[in-house]
């Protein structure tokens, strides 16, 4: 982990940090590769992940994930697909890339597994510890609960929109249900998604077309006429992206009027 720091420094402060840097990969004996502006610094931290090895970037210190649910069927617990799959993750205030991980959408959980290594257990990381990760091309930020805004519970959120008028999130979750089959229990695990909207420097939960007209300052004469056009009854990502996407023209609108 202290190489790893140590790159991310570099291509922070490269004037303070650079010779350090290529002096301690020269006494380790790994030869660093022609760096160009065509490459990214991500491609250095997958070069140096590759040379020491995966599981020895420290990524892997933690306790072991063990199953404890029974599923018989599509409904599982996890975000997309009950499999592994290769996404980034910000951990301990550093990148990881190309990691085989999956999100446990029941306990808010990342697992990781090792790539290419036998015998090593997928691993469960420290929630306090993760920053953001992205996986599926979908990124998730750990948000914590504001101040003065119980009602709303933390975690990880997955950013679906950001604009100059405001930033729309999901939350992810899904309830189980014990059955059984045969004298033998097991679960199935439906969604309990929200979305959340980020106004200002408040975070509105919202579950109604209503709810999210409500958020922003417009008039009811407004309201009325988006609800018109807007006939779904059921907040969907398309259906709440393309309301905001009306009321994000009614602001302009207004703050062009009045010279904003």
């Amino acid at each position: 982990m202290v190489l790893r720091k140590l790159i991310f420094l570099v291509f922070h402060f490269p004037i303070r940090k650079a010779s350090t840097f290529f002096l301690t990969l020269g006494f380790l004996g790994l030869a660093i590769p022609a760096i160009g502006q065509q490459n990214s610094v991500d491609s250095l931290y997958l070069w140096f992940d590759t040379k020491i090895g995966m599981i020895n970037t420290g990524l892997y210190k933690s306790r072991e994930f063990v199953e404890e649910y029974l599923v018989i069927n599509d409904k599982h617990r996890f975000f997309d697909s009950p499999n592994y799959l290769s996404g980034t993750i910000w951990y301990q205030g550093q990148p990881f890339h190309q990691v085989l991980l999956k999100y446990d959408l029941y306990e808010e959980q990342v697992i990781v597994a090792p790539r290419n290594v036998s015998k090593v257990s997928p691993i469960l990381l420290e929630h306090h510890k993760i920053d953001s990760f992205s996986v599926q091309n979908r990124k998730f930020i750990k948000i914590g609960v504001p101040e003065g805004q119980s009602n709303m519970e933390g975690g990880f959120f997955e950013l679906l929109n950001g604009t100059p008028h405001y930033t729309l999130f999901k939350k992810h979750r899904k309830t189980d249900v014990r059955k059984m089959d045969r004298n033998r229990p097991y679960y199935e695990f439906k969604d309990k998604s929200q979305y959340v909207i980020k106004y200002g420097n408040a975070y509105h939960s919202v579950k109604s077309r209503k709810d999210v007209l409500d958020v922003f300052p417009v008039s009811r004469s407004i309201q009325r006429r988006l609800l018109g056009t807007n006939k779904a009854r059921i907040l969907t990502d398309d259906s709440v992206l393309v309301l905001l996407g009306e009321i994000s023209l009614v602001l302009e609108e207004e703050n062009s009027v009045n010279g904003l």
